[in-house]
């Protein structure tokens, strides 16, 4: 009896085993992946097709991959895009692709999200090309993207992303409570028009259909004079897109702004790193910017 008794308990144990290795297996979860384009578009996965857009998946393996989006017949050589989507197990990751005849006139987004250690908590955070651009949630303005919001409420809200020279995104999203929804948007740059007067000049103007939410824009710098030759070291600033350039603390495009300055004025330059220039942009204040915005005399 004794014996027989071992033998059930053994076959239960080993009964047991085996529902709690299928269900661990049942339960781990696969990553989701959305893609939806303009126009419709070939869907590549580290160089595997999967299909054509709209696409949606549930049953990825979670991973860093390489998206490529192809455009399929359209009538117009549209630019494809490519780039690297990190897919997490039981979340979605939504790609938006708007794509236009350059990488400067296409557009979208791609929403992910990443665990936080309070599970109660719920943010969100935001990168853009170009760097800097206004950042509005649900109407209110937030600041300059890279930038992260904090004490968000679960449940949908409304990104609006704007920047000079720029077509204004406003993107959808829908937060969850425990993690961080990221947000990476690119504008598309605006259609520049190009007429020859009569003079034999011509112009070029960008649409004026952009238009900027309320922002908080820092007091903005003193100009200097453009007619005004400085003592060299100087630099001139050359921004003829947007018509200023972003003052920062530090010489990084993460580092918080602390002034504009104008196309055109001219500051003292008082050093130079990896392509940044420190200047004098008011009397006793220095600020860094980039090099690619300005001419440098020495």
């Amino acid at each position: 009896m004794n014996r027989i008794f071992v033998w059930i308990v053994l076959a239960l144990v080993v009964i047991g085993v085996i529902f709690g290795v299928r269900s661990l297996l049942s339960g781990r979860k696969k990553a989701a992946l959305q893609v939806n384009t303009m126009p419709k578009s070939s869907i590549f996965l580290d160089g595997e097709f999967l299909g054509s857009t709209p696409y949606y998946n549930d049953s990825l393996k979670a991973g860093e991959y390489v998206l490529k989006i192809v455009p399929e017949s359209s009538g117009q050589a549209l630019n494809p895009w490519e780039g690297r989507v990190t897919l997490a197990a039981g979340i979605l990751t939504a790609v938006t692709r708007e794509l236009g005849l350059t990488p400067d006139t296409s557009s979208g987004e791609i929403l992910s999200f990443e665990a936080l250690a309070d599970k109660n908590a719920v943010s969100i955070a935001v990168v853009t090309t170009p760097d800097g651009a206004v950042v509005n949630l649900d109407g209110e303005p937030k600041g300059f993207a890279p930038l992260s919001i904090d004490d968000v409420t679960e449940g949908e809200h409304i990104l609006t992303i704007s920047s000079p020279g720029y077509t204004e995104k406003i993107v959808k999203a829908k937060t969850v409570k425990g993690y961080k929804l990221i947000a990476s948007i690119q504008l598309a740059r605006e259609p520049f028009v190009v007429t020859t007067e009569t003079d034999q000049t011509a112009t070029a103007s960008a649409s004026p259909s952009t238009t900027l939410k309320a922002s908080p824009t820092p007091n903005p710098s003193p100009k200097a004079s453009p007619t005004t030759t400085l003592e060299k070291p100087y630099v001139v600033i050359t921004s003829e897109t947007t018509g200023w350039v972003r003052v920062r603390k530090e010489p990084s495009t993460a580092s918080d702004e602390v002034a504009k300055v104008n196309d055109g004025e001219q500051y003292p330059l008082l050093d130079s790193q990896s392509g940044w220039y420190q200047i004098e942009y008011a009397a006793g204040q220095t600020g860094w910017i980039s090099g690619q915005y300005a001419e440098k005399f020495e």
